[in-house]
């Protein structure tokens, strides 16, 4: 698929939410400007039916245990067969 046609856009923001802005990014390992885009969206919605709004963000995040110690490891070394699901 290529890629739609993007218009560039220049704003003006406080020096501290442009350093949030980049520290975002640099965590997500994209560009500013797809933060703004990716705030924008969030915003404003998205028209296009084509594409899929953004999903809220995570309010809980959590660990469990699956009860099965040395998981990591076992898959990792390709000893662990999981049970079947039924």
């Amino acid at each position: 698929m290529i890629a739609p046609m993007m218009q560039r856009l220049m704003i003006q923001a406080e020096p501290e939410l442009v350093e949030r802005a980049k520290r975002r990014a640099r965590e997500r390992g994209v560009s500013v400007a797809q933060i703004v885009r990716e705030a924008m969206e969030h915003e404003l919605g998205v028209d296009d039916e084509e594409r899929e709004p953004l999903a809220p963000p995570l309010t809980h995040v959590g660990v469990i245990s699956s009860g099965h110690g040395g998981l990591a490891r076992l898959a990792s070394e390709d000893i662990f067969e999981p049970e079947p699901f039924r």
